[in-house]
């Protein structure tokens, strides 16, 4: 009876490890990791930042962007917990192993945001550990997914992609659609639409062109 009771409690802990150990609770920090990503690249990864566990990066998002969020290549198992900032703390998503990113026990995590400003990624060793003197640490790096906007916004041109109005890299959010403003400033490398094209309201700076080649049509 007693060696039945015994094997139960392992059991049992077995079973509790493995179930924690496949789902990505919200983890706390313990401090600064002193780096800010306001600009995210789009559709490449940014350049890796060493990170310890526990700490935590600002970066800046948009509403109805599509961004992930990696620690693959780290030599040890990592979670993420992404938190809004305003409102504060907010937990938003997070991933534990296994994610988009790539597989194994290094997290990733793919996320659409849902407001426009400061947000938060946290990185900690496994079950949430802070606090890590083991003098290693983890890699973390973001991405901007080129993906349509979701939800209502406003989509600013920047050119930094040459002229296509439909490469999504040449706008802050998304290329505009349906729900989306467009916002188009002088001083930069100018729109160029080669085929027919849709936005809610489109404001055109003054200095500011829009090459026009086939049709721009507004919902409002």
């Amino acid at each position: 009876m007693k060696k039945f009771i015994y094997f139960l409690l392992v059991f049992s802990a077995i079973v509790f490890l493995t179930i924690n150990k496949s789902i990505a609770q919200p983890c706390n920090w313990a401090g600064w990791s002193g780096t800010n990503y306001p600009t995210i690249p789009c559709g490449s990864f940014s350049a890796n930042i060493a990170v310890g566990s526990g700490t935590y990066t600002y970066f800046t998002a948009y509403a109805g962007v599509s961004y992930t969020i990696s620690t693959c290549g780290s030599s040890f198992d990592t979670q993420i917990s992404i938190y809004d900032a305003n409102p504060a703390w907010t937990y938003r998503a997070g991933n534990d192993d296994n994610g988009p990113d790539c597989g194994g026990t290094p997290a990733s995590v793919t996320w659409t945001a849902t407001y426009s400003g400061d947000h938060i990624a946290i990185v900690n060793r496994y079950n949430c550990q802070m606090h890590d003197f083991t003098g290693v640490s983890a890699i973390l790096k973001f991405r901007k997914n080129t993906s349509p906007c979701t939800t209502q916004t406003t989509s600013t041109w920047t050119g930094a992609y040459g002229s296509n109005w439909f490469d999504v890299c040449n706008w802050t959010n998304c290329v505009p659609g349906t729900i989306t403003d467009a916002n188009i400033p002088s001083g930069v490398t100018q729109p160029i639409i080669n085929s027919p094209a849709v936005v809610n309201t489109i404001i055109v700076n003054p200095g500011a062109t829009v090459t026009n080649n086939s049709s721009l049509t507004g919902t409002q």
